[in-house]
């Protein structure tokens, strides 16, 4: 074995992942925004554990034993140190999301909160710690957690930080469906607000961890610049689109059944449609329109199959037009 000098690290033990038979500590700088702040967690693992799942620890933990802190309460022995480099950017609460899952005490899955998801995704990550098959699992979970159309879905919170997630990490499936869920579900369009004002979020603003933009003070992901505009575009293509659909009572081959839709089509849709935002949801307004009873209103059983089928083809129309309005 290659000889050694014990160093003196400091920092602050973990409370929970410091084990009495651990074979290496693990330091991590605590970050901020990228920037390194007072304080480094130290956790006391078990290499094997580490190096079995982990291309990055195997090859640290195979490269040259010169890292070694004595232990106060060993007289005598040493023990390996790996000092994750501030460059990696890896923070503490994702690197405890990843031990709780490596030591079982947090289930990891679609049905885990996307808090959870998002730290293990990041560390993971060829750029961080590089847990290969576990990235590729945890991407899995999250494209679960982000369905898609052309049928309505319902998305988690943390849309911003989940879009920015694929980008990062080149995510395609699911992007469609959250640029939709940020366009019908939030309020992505900056408020208007004074000079002063604007200065200081623009001040606030940082390029935080994966180049994510994050509000310093909060450290809550938002959206860039280029991402508000694209969900503007989007919703411009969805109002154009779907308004003369949505403000047109439909016709069919049997005039009973169009004068039908020209008596009932204000109070059932449109009505319905302008109190809850629908013109703004066409997946979800045409999985309504399609829902609605329509035989009882005085529809033929021909003309409601065939209307019903033409509603789930514009659902599909709208899915697809959405990669052209998106840019």
């Amino acid at each position: 074995m290659p000889a050694f000098k014990p160093i003196e690290i400091r920092g602050y033990q973990h409370t929970k992942y410091w084990f009495d038979d651990g074979s290496v500590i693990v330091t991590i700088p605590t970050l901020s925004n990228g920037d390194l702040q007072e304080g480094t967690v130290l956790f006391k693992l078990h290499s094997s554990l580490l190096a079995r799942h982990s291309t990055y620890f195997s090859r640290v933990l195979d490269g040259p034993a010169t890292d070694r802190v004595e232990l106060d309460n060993h007289l005598g022995s040493c023990i390996r140190t790996v000092t994750v480099p501030p460059a990696l950017d890896v923070r503490v609460e994702d690197f405890v999301s990843l031990l709780e899952h490596l030591y079982h005490d947090t289930p990891l899955s679609s049905k885990a909160p996307f808090t959870h998801v998002a730290s293990i995704l990041r560390v993971s990550s060829p750029a961080q710690l590089d847990f290969s098959r576990l990235h590729e699992l945890v991407r899995g979970y999250l494209e679960v957690m982000f369905p898609s159309g052309p049928v309505p879905f319902t998305h988690p919170d943390h849309l911003e930080e989940a879009l920015a997630l694929t980008t990062e990490y080149k995510i395609e499936s699911i992007r469609k469906g959250i640029y939709y869920s940020l366009v019908t579900t939030t309020d992505f369009e900056a408020e208007e607000v004074g000079g002063e004002e604007v200065a200081n979020r623009d001040n606030n603003l940082a390029v935080g961890q994966d180049g994510i933009a994050e509000d310093s003070k909060t450290r809550h992901t938002v959206l860039s610049p280029a991402d508000v505009e694209r969900c503007g575009k989007l919703m411009a293509g969805i109002v154009d689109h779907f308004t003369p659909i949505l403000f047109t009572p439909p016709t069919t081959p049997h005039m009973a059944c169009t004068d039908v839709f020209a008596d009932k089509w204000m109070s059932l849709v449109i009505q319905s449609a302008i109190s809850n935002g629908g013109v703004y949801k066409p997946l979800e307004t045409l999985e309504c329109i399609k829902q609605l009873d329509w035989a009882a209103e005085g529809l033929c059983p021909a003309c409601v199959r065939e209307k019903r089928e033409e509603w789930t083809g514009e659902q599909v129309v709208v899915w697809e037009k959405m990669d052209c309005w998106l840019g």
